[in-house]
Order: structure tokens, then sequence, then C-alpha cells
């Protein structure tokens, strides 16, 4: 078989596998959203780069004291819209709550999350509320923050339905293609290919 006809020949099979292997791929590993040093604390903060509607997923909360701090409350606050935006929802946790926390401890939790089934898809956010009391130069001083931040990208599960439905239509579509047109340059081939004669014995 000829060089050409062979290129001809693969060449349905290169563009179907081309079409098949631009799926896209979604990552969904856990990243760390906030991280921040304060007088006397530390505080990072982990969640999913992404999550579909009406799954849980998991916050983590670090807190680490990075010097002897007294009556120390870290809250955590979770919100997103439901509706296409004309409605809110969220949750909170108490991350930490204690009368002293000790140069080098470490609090970390991880809290579960349940998304609502009928989100709006975007981002979350989050608000991290703090206070805590650190020795100054004579007495024990006030402390208190606010630290917002993004959360998780929730993903648009009915768009995506329909985007799989189009992609698996485009590759039945492309894979009828290169099945037609390789029946078409096989016929053509052999159609055009002489047969042998046949040697007369005497």
């Amino acid at each position: 078989m000829k060089i050409k006809t062979i290129v001809l020949l693969a060449l349905p099979i290169f563009l179907l596998t081309l079409t098949v292997s631009n799926s896209i791929v979604y990552a969904t590993e856990e990243r760390r959203v906030l991280s921040r040093k304060y007088l006397g604390l530390g505080v990072d903060v982990y969640a999913p780069y992404q999550a579909y509607p009406g799954e849980t997923i998991t916050v983590r909360v670090r807190v680490e004291a990075l010097e002897d701090v007294k009556n120390a409350s870290v809250t955590l606050f979770i919100w997103g819209s439901k509706s296409e935006g004309y409605s809110p929802w969220g949750t909170s946790f108490t991350v930490l709550d204690v009368s002293e926390f000790l140069n080098g401890t470490i609090k970390e939790e991880g809290y579960d999350i349940a998304i609502p089934s009928d989100v709006s898809p975007g981002l979350t956010y989050g608000i991290l509320s703090l206070e805590w009391g650190i020795y100054g130069s004579s007495s024990w001083k006030q402390q208190w923050d606010k630290a917002s931040f993004r959360v998780t990208y929730l993903r648009n599960k009915d768009y995506e339905d329909l985007q799989t439905t189009l992609q698996n239509t485009r590759t039945l579509m492309y894979s009828f293609l290169a099945t037609t047109i390789t029946l078409a340059i096989l016929t053509t081939y052999f159609a055009k290919k002489k047969p042998r004669a046949k040697r007369i014995r005497k």
C-alpha cells in the first residue's frame, strides 16, 4: 500500500482522537485561600478549589499562637447566593474560644459545609472574625480584625451537562465522519486496484 494511501486512511482516526482529547479536565484539589500573620496570631484557611451545588465541602482552619495570647476567639463565616443572586445563604463555626492561647499552641479543625442544591453558580466567600488580647508595654491590649477571602468556586452543573451532551454529539459526528471517509477511501482504493492475470497452464 502506498504511503499516500496510508496517510489518507490515518487522517480520519487522527481527527477523531484529537476531538476526544479536547475534553475539559477540572481540578478539585484543596488549596490555601487565606494566610495571615497578626500580632500574636497566625491564621491559615484551606478549601477545595471547586464543587457542585448539593455537595458537602470541608473548609480547614489553622490558628497558631505566635506569642502568649489571652481571650482569643475566632469565628468562621461562609456565605453565597441562591435564586440567581436574589437570596443569600450562609453558615458559621466557632474556630477558637479560649481564655489562654500560649505561644506555640496550634488549633486546627475541618468544618463540613453543605452547599445548597439551589445555590447560584460562582464564588463563595468567607470571613474570619478575630478577637484576642496580647501583652503590650505595660498591660494586655485587646486586638480585633476581620479577614475576608474567596472560598470555593461553585460550578454550573446544568451548563456542564449541556456541554457534555454537545461534546458527545460532536464526538459521534466526527466518529461517523471518520468511518465514512475511511470506507470511501478503502472502496476507491480497492476499486482502482487491478486484479492480477491468471496464468494458463499448457
